[in-house]
């Protein structure tokens, strides 16, 4: 099992701070912690996020940072990825 904390998910607007929106502590029923679009997806798929647009694999083994399309507007979702 693999446990995403600190999910946080912001819209990609032309503001210099924009609002970051906490979402809760997630339970993905996975092993694999290299798959970052597989727990991209999953993550869209419970929070009804839309649609995936970009996973992003330079960050580190423990972070997952993706943005996703929702009606036609860019969202951008991080989090720290822990095994449980």
């Amino acid at each position: 099992m693999i446990k995403l904390t600190k999910l946080e998910k912001n819209y990609i607007v032309r503001i210099a701070n924009p609002t970051k929106t906490a979402l809760e502590d997630l339970i993905v029923p996975m092993s694999d912690l290299n798959d970052k679009a597989k727990l991209a997806q999953y993550t869209i798929d419970t929070y009804d996020l839309g649609e995936l647009n970009n996973v992003k694999t330079t960050v580190s083994k423990h972070i997952l940072n993706f943005t996703c399309l929702d009606d036609n507007k860019l969202l951008h979702v991080t989090g720290y990825i822990e095994e449980d």
